[in-house]
């Protein structure tokens, strides 16, 4: 995976629209769904809790249908993005403890993870406005190219691959 810049005002926007229609869109087939159940299935002073519970189960499975197919639309590129970005990071981080150690011992596969991990949380918080931890990643990460630039090696964030994590 590689790190792509990404416009910061076009991502929010898109993302809070995105998760308003799919808030809407539950809403609507839970209730809808969950009255039509109640209507063909239930009796008079009957409780509903299980057909409700239905409705919503057949609104989360419809919408996150529709966003698993509208992913790959073009205006879902930034926040289908972020989505994997935040997926691979998931993924490094629970790899975390040993790549660390074996970046300790100067593994060059363990500094291009975690070069790559820093570069793209750093871009995450920055279009999250999560900047409360971002002093403390930008320490780790500058402890970590002094280290590479020590071990006068060259580390590219850009030479990350899922499959390096298979060696941790």
């Amino acid at each position: 995976m590689q790190l792509k810049s990404i416009d910061k005002e076009r991502y929010r926007s898109r993302l809070n629209r995105i998760i308003l229609s799919s808030i809407l869109a539950l809403a609507g087939i839970s209730l809808g769904s969950s009255t039509l159940l109640i209507q063909l299935v239930s009796e008079p002073g009957a409780g509903n809790f299980w057909l409700n519970a239905t409705g919503v189960f057949i609104g989360c499975l419809v919408v996150g249908t529709a966003l698993k197919r509208l992913k790959s639309h073009p205006y879902f590129f930034e926040v289908a993005y972020i989505w994997d970005l935040k997926h691979e990071l998931n993924l490094i981080q629970r790899k975390l403890k040993a790549v660390s150690a074996a970046a300790d011992r100067l593994d060059p596969t363990a500094l291009t993870i975690l070069a790559f991990s820093y570069a793209g949380s750093r871009l995450i918080w920055q279009l999250d406005d999560n900047t409360l931890v971002l002093s403390e990643l930008n320490q780790a990460d500058n402890a970590l190219q002094q280290k590479i630039t020590e071990a006068g090696l060259q580390i590219d964030p850009a030479q990350y691959q899922r499959p390096m994590l298979e060696k941790f």
